[in-house]
């Protein structure tokens, strides 16, 4: 039996592969590691460590989450995940308001969690910060999976990147390394999930921040099979 892994954030973990999209990568049983709400430090960590317990899968897709959030080991010590410990996933306040997020603030402190949180994002001035974390951590997970030698493709999944920012920020230089990277979809001209939607038909202001229904992926599983005849074999 070949193993497919895939690991994202709630984008990822929607995504149900159809039996044709398994067989194209020759692949039988899907590992689905997504959770929703996380980080792509998250994705690193966790893949990371489902290879050290289980051994080298035979294909890796990460749909790259949203480059603002992070994460905590912030967990009571009471119960341990075998994939994530005590880690907890933490986004912006507002994106925390919720069942879950009161959940964990009622565990882990009060308000502690949401005005660390408030704190975090008021300290950091610039988008590019967000995405300069984020292009250091896909270099270092496509060098994992690389040394390795695990079949792997990743790509945006709802960032939208523009790469007219980064015209003044020179110590981004990374991202170079990321769109030399064959196994990495062009993260300046696909966004899977804006992918999806368009070819739908949905108009250009379309909030593409949204999940689609699992038969809907079958869009993205076309566009990614023929990247992969094209660029990859």
């Amino acid at each position: 039996m070949k193993t497919l892994v895939i690991n994202g954030c709630s984008f990822g973990q929607v995504w149900n592969p159809s039996m044709e999209f398994l067989q194209e990568l020759g692949c039988d049983v899907v590992v689905n590691l997504s959770k929703p709400g996380t980080s792509f430090q998250r994705t690193c960590r966790s893949t990371v460590e489902w290879v050290a317990q289980h051994g080298s899968p035979d294909f890796v897709m990460i749909p790259i989450t949203y480059a603002h959030r992070w994460e905590l080991p912030a967990g009571d010590g009471t119960k341990f995940d075998n994939i994530d410990g005590n880690w907890i996933p933490v986004q912006t306040p507002k994106a925390m308001q919720g069942n879950k997020s009161a959940e964990i603030r009622q565990k882990y402190g009060q308000n502690k969690l949401h005005e660390l949180s408030r704190l975090y994002y008021e300290l950091i001035p610039f988008t590019t910060g967000y995405w300069d974390k984020l292009f250091m951590e896909i270099v270092l997970l496509c060098d994992f999976l690389q040394q390795r030698n695990i079949p792997y493709l990743m790509w945006d999944m709802c960032n939208d990147f523009d790469p007219k920012i980064l015209i003044d920020h020179p110590h981004i230089q990374k991202a170079k390394i990321i769109q030399k990277n064959r196994r990495v979809i062009d993260i300046f001209s696909f966004c899977g999930n804006k992918h999806m939607w368009r070819s739908k038909g949905a108009p250009h202001d379309e909030d593409f921040n949204q999940h689609h229904l699992p038969q809907e992926y079958r869009i993205l599983e076309k566009y990614l099979v023929n990247y992969i005849d094209e660029r990859l074999r």
